[in-house]
Formats: C-alpha cells, sequence, structure tokens
C-alpha cells in the first residue's frame, strides 16, 4: 500500500509528529515479513524521504531557535 509523497515544503498542514508515525507505521511493515520484496524497497524509500523532511524540519527549527537566543544575547542591558 504505496503512501503518496508528500514534501514537506508545498504542504501546509505538514506535521513533524503524523510523518514520523508513518514511518513507525512503514517500519512495522517491513518488519512484519508479509510485504513483497519491491515493495518493501519502495517502503523504504519512502521512509528514508520522510526521515529527510524530519531532519530538515528540525534543522530549521533548531536555527531559528539560534537566531532568537542570539537576539536575546545582542539587546542592551536597560
Amino acid at each position: 500500500m504505496p503512501m503518496p509523497k508528500q514534501k514537506k515544503s508545498n504542504q501546509k498542514d505538514w506535521n513533524y509528529e503524523a510523518t514520523a508515525a508513518r514511518v513507525e507505521a512503514i517500519i512495522e511493515d517491513i518488519e512484519s515479513g508479509n510485504l513483497e520484496l519491491a515493495e518493501t524497497f519502495e517502503q523504504f524509500a519512502l521512509a528514508v524521504e520522510y526521515l529527510q523532511q524530519c531532519e530538515t524540519f528540525v534543522l530549521e527549527r533548531k536555527q531559528k531557535m539560534s537566531l532568537l537566543v542570539e537576539t536575546l544575547t545582542d539587546e542592551p542591558d536597560f
């Protein structure tokens, strides 16, 4: 059962938790041993794509947090 591909940058409703849950579901499907070999590879590739989306999300948020912290430390004392 292939899942539709979704690009994080094109989806306003993209959600980290939902994407991580998709990865977990794919892993469970693969580990069940019930998939044909070709489907296993397709699902694995999809899981990698989802993980890359999650990594990009985390890195972007980390950069934003660093910038916010930097602006706090740069403000003059009153």
